[in-house]
């Protein structure tokens, strides 16, 4: 089976493995997907398949079962970015059902607010065209804020849209901490979820300490956990994220993590929206060959 095949795999590269599966945003199963969104159906169906086959950890464990604690399964941590409502709707029953340790990211600055962000804007104007959103959005966040609100609105003026794009319900701090209280961790994605590497010292720093304050003051521990918004990253933001304080960050690209694996620029792999469990096991399968 696939869990005999990556063992054999992962002994011949650099064992021990640990891998980290990254959604967004979850939502019920049969209705009109928003950008990003995981039908629930397909999340239980996906943390069925890594329970029966690896071994579910939190991030911190994960991480030490590679720089540590020497761990002879391969090692999987589920990890969910930018703080939607819909995770504590649809994500957390699922979770909290099969035990599994789930992080959270969260942009402080959206916490118990109902934003319309830039990306689901441009899903809007594709006319839900997942696939060249995501092709238009990869160029987009490597663009100032400024010329990106410029390029979407020429996107919605042509042709006029039939409908704007709908705010987005956000997690509040109540529903953090209920969470919490049930085992899912929290750790940082910034206040406001740009790009770090188009900003200055300065104000990349307000992002991360900002952030990472706030969590602390409202759940009352220590936030070492980071996810770099749009997984986008270089030498300058993962010193600054180190100086901030935090433990460990993970970045965009794709594969498993080992002994040798920078802990500020983790790999990972992206569950993908509506992905069945056959392909998401050889989406894992064929990341297993990509080490970091």
């Amino acid at each position: 089976g696939i869990c005999g095949s990556l063992l054999r795999i992962s002994c011949i590269c650099k064992h021990p493995a640990f891998f980290i599966l990254v959604y967004h945003r979850v939502c019920a199963s049969g209705s009109g997907r928003p950008y990003m969104a995981t039908p629930v159906d397909i999340l239980e169906q996906h943390m069925k398949f890594i329970k029966d086959n690896f071994k579910v950890v939190s991030m911190i464990e994960g991480l030490k079962s590679i720089y540590g604690i020497k761990e002879k399964k391969i090692c999987v941590s589920v990890n969910l970015d930018d703080r939607y409502m819909d995770n504590y709707l649809y994500a957390y029953p699922v979770l909290k059902k099969y035990k599994v340790p789930a992080t959270i990211f969260l942009t402080t600055d959206y916490i118990g607010k109902n934003p319309v962000f830039w990306w689901d804007r441009v899903f809007n104007a594709a006319s839900s065209d997942e696939h060249a959103t995501d092709r238009i959005n990869a160029a987009l966040r490597k663009e100032k804020e400024s010329e990106i609100q410029r390029m979407i609105k020429e996107m919605e003026d042509k042709p006029p849209l039939l409908k704007k794009a709908q705010p987005s319900l956000m997690l509040g701090w109540e529903e953090i901490r209920k969470m919490k209280e049930d085992g899912i961790n929290f750790g940082s994605h910034t206040k406001t979820h740009r790009n770090l590497c188009l900003l200055s010292d300065e104000e990349a720093m307000e992002e991360l300490v900002g952030s990472k304050k706030a969590i602390e003051e409202n759940l009352g521990a220590g936030a070492i956990e980071f996810s770099y918004p749009f997984g986008i990253y270089d030498e300058r933001i993962k010193s600054l994220a180190k100086k901030a304080g935090f433990g460990y960050a993970r970045a965009g690209f794709k594969g498993f993590n080992h002994k040798d694996a920078d802990r500020f620029a983790l790999a990972s792999i992206c569950a993908g929206p509506s992905l069945k469990t056959s392909f998401l096991a050889n989406r894992i399968s064929l990341s297993a060959f990509k080490t970091h």
